[in-house]
């Protein structure tokens, strides 16, 4: 185990074959837990987290110092509560809080993997995320959960293992994306890779960052996080902040300013 900046990780040694075709072996997993693991070992909760999010389910984010993502559901005396059960939570390879991802460093090059980094599914995580239970030694866990992308594992942990866990949570997920979420991510991609700091996506080599096409990214996928009578029911036409239109390039809408906010 490593805890270098306050990360827990561990080493896989045993070989993975990705979905892509290549094989990673002796790779990092970071991960987090609390609670305690019972003497008989039946009350684990392994916790999959989404796209945004990291092994820091609950308390404070030692990295970022921010409440973690379901610290409102986790925790003592909480809907799960951590003087019961023993969560675990790793971030998924592909992550950049201590896995193995695009952030790592390629021993024969000395750089950072960047787009050399392997193309990864969501099998490819949730089989990397399984060698936890070798490492503590569980047979059977007590449940899964995770919402979005980590709902997303759920349903592909309870395909692959369907013996190893008791029970599954998914929350707010699909088993596979339809053509509108594959061209609202491809339009995402179009935007961080159109960003002139992309540099063919050696940026992280060149201490750049793609900030610009990032937040027309993440503006992109925000109107995925609602559905279309959800955003009309919270928006509508409604202006932001005036009462009549500026015929400008400001955001005279709310759903306009929400978006800016969240880019």
């Amino acid at each position: 185990m490593n805890t270098k900046e306050n990360i827990k990780k561990i080493i896989i040694e045993k070989p993975l074959k990705l979905d892509c075709g290549k094989t990673i072996s002796n790779y990092p997993i970071a991960y987090e837990t609390y609670g305690k693991l019972s003497e008989k070992k039946d009350n684990a909760i392994l916790a999959f987290h989404a796209l945004s999010g990291d092994q820091f389910v609950t308390g404070t984010n030692p990295i970022t110092n921010k409440s973690g993502w379901w610290s409102y559901l986790v925790g003592p005396n909480k809907a799960i509560d951590t003087n019961k059960f023993f969560v675990i939570c790793a971030n998924v390879i592909g992550g950049c809080m201590g896995s193995y991802g695009p952030n790592s460093v390629d021993p024969k090059t000395n750089k950072k993997l960047g787009t050399n980094f392997p193309v990864i599914t969501i099998n490819d995580m949730v089989n990397a995320q399984y060698n936890l239970l070798d490492f503590f030694k569980i047979d059977r866990l007590f449940s899964i959960m995770g919402g979005s992308m980590g709902g997303m594992q759920v349903l592909q942990f309870v395909a692959n293992y369907p013996g190893k866990t008791k029970t599954a949570i998914p929350i707010a997920c699909t088993a596979s994306h339809s053509a509108q979420n594959i061209a609202l991510n491809e339009l995402g991609r179009q935007a961080i890779m159109a960003d002139n700091n992309w540099k063919k996506g050696d940026y992280l080599n060149l201490d750049n960052s793609p900030d610009k096409g990032l937040s027309v990214a993440r503006m992109a996928a925000h109107i995925t996080y609602l559905s279309q009578k959800g955003l009309q029911e919270k928006f509508g036409r409604k202006l932001q902040e005036r009462d009549d239109l500026k015929f400008s390039f400001d955001a005279d809408f709310q759903i306009e300013s929400y978006l800016r906010h969240q880019g």
